[in-house]
């Protein structure tokens, strides 16, 4: 079986699931080692999710764009569409591991955006535990941290070296810096003989 990776960047309208709203999902398609896909969808939250200003703020979108994305239901719809081309959701030995810069945040609220959507198969397309960049990025920056002015994502990718164009908290560049940095240390440890 072919290792599957999606790597997966979220944009929300709030910083809990699942009371918060998806706005944004990216991710980038990698069955073994190759990128084969990528996706970049922005949908309304759904009715009754919470909409916090902040969040609106760090993620540079207005009230008034966000109503003007697509339904969430055909968003959802079109997304499980393409893990379908990838993944046979009834074998059970066929799944995505799912990959994230604070892949928790990630993880959890797309899980609350598949049961927004009526969909229970959220573990059928990924794998447990989701794969987090930023712990693997923590081990291998451990040395430099003192130096280094925070651990978000771009402060990482910058000390790594990774780039990407576009604006930061934009889920499509942020998910190409997330799976530049876990690509650059799954070389280097493969390099060193501690991954085959």
């Amino acid at each position: 079986m072919p290792e599957k990776l999606l790597h997966i960047d979220t944009e929300t309208t709030g910083l809990f699931a699942p009371g918060a709203g998806l706005i944004q999902v990216a991710g980038i398609v990698e069955i073994d080692g190759e990128e084969v896909d990528s996706f970049d969808f922005r949908c309304r939250p759904y009715p009754g999710d919470l909409v916090s200003d902040d969040a609106l703020e760090v993620t540079s979108h207005t009230r008034e764009e966000i109503e003007a994305y697509p339904d969430p239901e055909s968003v959802f719809h079109d997304f499980i569409g393409g893990l379908d081309d990838y993944v046979d959701r009834f074998d059970k030995a066929d799944k995505f591991h799912l990959v994230a810069y604070n892949a928790g945040f990630d993880s959890d609220h797309l899980r609350a955006w598949f049961k927004k959507a009526g969909d229970n198969f959220f573990g059928a397309y990924f794998w447990t535990p989701p794969l987090c960049t930023m712990c693997l990025a923590g081990v291998a920056l451990r040395s430099k941290r003192a130096e280094m002015p925070n651990f978000k994502l771009a402060t990482v990718a910058e000390t790594l070296g990774v780039t990407a164009d576009g604006n930061t908290h934009d889920a499509l560049t942020d998910v190409r810096l997330s799976a530049g940095i876990y690509r650059r240390l799954m070389d280097a440890a493969t390099k060193k003989g501690i991954l085959q």
